[in-house]
């Protein structure tokens, strides 16, 4: 522990599910956007590895488990997006090592997923 630094802030669900599954790839596709398309033979062509796979993640929609343990989420959501609309599909979901104070914050992310079967609390 360093006394100077500052504390993390604490962040809402949503924020930490974009934090781990979609921040990268807003930022890669704002440093490809600057890039020109690769071309071969005039084609122009994919890259295909990790980064497809970060892509695949970002579709935050078709999400079916979802790990955010120790993200300092303290809240469910703020009031600009739902986490329904956001990432509805979620199956699974481990919270552990986060920032609840209530049960109820946990209860009101649980409320929003419809599929969810697991939930991971310690």
């Amino acid at each position: 522990m360093r006394p100077t630094r500052t504390a993390d802030p604490p962040q809402s669900f949503l924020e930490a599910v974009h934090q781990k599954y979609a921040s990268e790839i807003t930022e890669r596709r704002d440093a490809l956007s600057a890039e020109p398309p690769i071309e071969i033979s005039g084609k122009i062509v994919e890259e295909v590895g990790f980064d497809k796979i970060r892509q695949q993640l970002a579709q935050l929609h078709e999400l079916k488990i979802v790990i955010v343990d120790g993200l300092r989420i303290a809240t469910a959501e703020k009031a600009e997006r739902r986490i329904r609309e956001v990432c509805p599909k979620i199956v699974e979901l481990d919270l552990s090592r986060n920032l609840f104070e209530h049960y109820e914050e946990v209860m009101n992310i649980c409320h929003e997923l419809d599929n969810l079967k697991v939930l991971k609390l310690k």
